[in-house]
């Protein structure tokens, strides 16, 4: 039996693509376009992000499962996009312990020798997928 998986946006990352930015806007982007020149309009000066009609999600940084999702949400890490079928970060710093953590040199394991959090908290999630403690 295969975990589900939901898609990792890091904090910077588009969530979405959208074909309007380089073609002929949709309808509801051509109502915007004054907006992105430079004089929003009410509800974009409120912070209402209007919806593109033709977007669809990007390709998302990784994969977590359901769990490891709904954790990072619930400890303020990230939060739900798409309808709450992806989850965007919060902390950039988390991407560096990611990023680590796949990538085994010679520094990782000297670091995680001398006790290093960081390494420690990589090796040990990272590879082991148990409780750090």
């Amino acid at each position: 039996m295969s975990a589900r998986l939901v898609p990792v946006y890091r904090k910077h990352q588009p969530t979405q693509v959208s074909p309007c930015l380089l073609a002929e806007p949709c309808p509801v982007c051509a109502l915007h376009v004054a907006c992105r020149a430079g004089s929003p309009c009410k509800a974009c000066r409120r912070g209402k992000a209007h919806h593109c009609e033709r977007a669809s999600p990007a390709e998302p940084a990784f994969l977590v499962k359901i769990a490891d999702a709904v954790r990072l949400v619930k400890n303020g890490l990230a939060s739900f996009v798409h309808q709450n079928s992806a989850v965007q970060l919060n902390y950039s710093k988390l991407i560096h312990l990611r990023d680590r953590s796949s990538k085994v040199d010679e520094r990782l394991v000297f670091d995680y020798a001398i006790g290093m959090r960081y390494a420690r908290v990589a090796i040990d999630l990272g590879w082991g997928g148990g409780q750090a403690g």
